[in-house]
């Protein structure tokens, strides 16, 4: 073993230079995060364990995380035995792709910047040498926002996750320059109530550009711990009639019963308007998975995203109880507009009211006058 990777216990320092007798070749993988995440390809870089191990035991454990390299080889340089590097003429960083490292004869570490793979003659040398790596030269994880999952129709209803990064999450004085100042008292307020509900109905209200998508961004990571996001793109809100989407969330529910289901609606002002003949499934669906029988046993939260004004929805979706949050977000009046502006350093074309889209787009559209609401003489 190389001295400078140290695993201290005496009977795995043993065992790596220990020669096993020849028998039928084991493949025993220890797994610590998802069966059959870390097999590795048949390369050059697997070639030495293949000339090492040829048919006799072999035994793989392998964990996921981030992980310092150039430290890795800097006290491990003699261990160091292949390597691939990528250079591109247009960035000046040259991060590792692959390192093989080799502590004893037949003990070989396989790493990139976000896996680790032990291969040794027992499970019990392969698990140690990983569980050392990972101790050494595991790097502080990197900020991150929250996530969802896209909702999949097809044969089957299915679902894909989908990573935010960590600039998706606002803190207070930002929500209060992107959405008035009583933004983060009302947000606060809102993430109280869905961390304390089990089920119920929200409205976003608001013309397109005005913040409705990019704060449901800042409000996944805000309770990524305790809550599932899932989307349901607004071209397949039919599937909230199919009679297999109870299926699909009774399963969800059994998988991760510790956390709380929030479903998101964008641009469902076709879905809530009056019940009527083209959307009478699609409200009482709503209704049923709001604030049914049925919201008992699935505990979902329901957060729409509507274009038109709240008065135009079906009543029943408004009644008290099962009408969490009611928030309208609306296009910022002038003053807070420049504010915003200047924080950002643009430059307002003219006055009146805008929306974020149009102050943060590099060429903001004109300004719409302000109107004065009242009553005539």
């Amino acid at each position: 073993m190389h001295p400078q990777f140290k695993i201290t216990d005496s009977e795995v320092e043993a065992q790596l230079t220990e020669t096993p007798p020849p028998i039928q070749t084991t493949h025993v993988v220890c797994d610590v995060s998802e069966a059959g995440a870390f097999t590795h390809r048949f390369n050059t870089l697997y070639a030495p364990v293949l000339a090492a191990f040829g048919g006799e035991r072999l035994h793989q454990c392998g964990m996921s995380g981030l992980f310092d390299l150039d430290r890795a080889i800097a006290e491990n340089s003699a261990a160091l035995y292949r390597s691939v590097r990528r250079m591109s003429l247009e960035d000046s960083k040259k991060p590792w792709d692959d390192l093989t490292f080799q502590f004893g004869p037949r003990s070989y570490l396989f790493a990139d910047e976000y896996r680790v793979v032990g291969y040794a003659d027992n499970a019990d040398t392969a698990e140690a040498l990983v569980t050392r790596f990972v101790q050494d030269y595991s790097k502080p994880p990197e900020p991150q926002g929250g996530s969802f999952h896209l909702i999949k129709t097809g044969r089957d209803i299915s679902s894909e996750s989908v990573f935010l990064n960590a600039e998706t999450l606002l803190d207070d004085s930002t929500l209060n320059l992107h959405y008035g100042t009583d933004c983060g008292k009302w947000s606060a307020d809102f993430v109280a109530k869905l961390r304390k509900i089990s089920h119920g109905l929200s409205i976003f209200e608001g013309p397109p550009g005005t913040g409705k998508t990019s704060y449901l961004r800042h409000l996944m990571g805000v309770l990524k711990a305790t809550h599932r996001f899932y989307f349901i793109p607004p071209a397949t809100l039919g599937v909230l009639s199919n009679p297999d989407f109870i299926g699909f969330w009774a399963e969800q529910r059994r998988r991760h019963d510790d956390m709380k289901f929030v479903v998101i609606l964008e641009d469902s002002d076709a879905a809530l308007m009056t019940r009527g003949t083209d959307n009478r499934d699609q409200v009482s669906a709503i209704l049923n998975l709001s604030d049914g029988m049925l919201a008992d046993f699935l505990r979902l939260q329901i957060i729409c995203t509507i274009n038109c004004c709240a008065r135009d929805i079906d009543q029943a979706l408004l009644r008290p109880g099962r009408l969490l949050s009611h928030r309208v977000f609306d296009r910022l009046p002038h003053e807070d507009a420049e504010r915003l502006a200047t924080h950002l350093g643009k430059t307002l074309p003219g006055i009146g009211d805008y929306t974020l889209a149009e102050i943060f787009a590099n060429e903001p559209i004109a300004p719409r006058p302000h109107r004065s609401i009242g009553f005539l003489a």
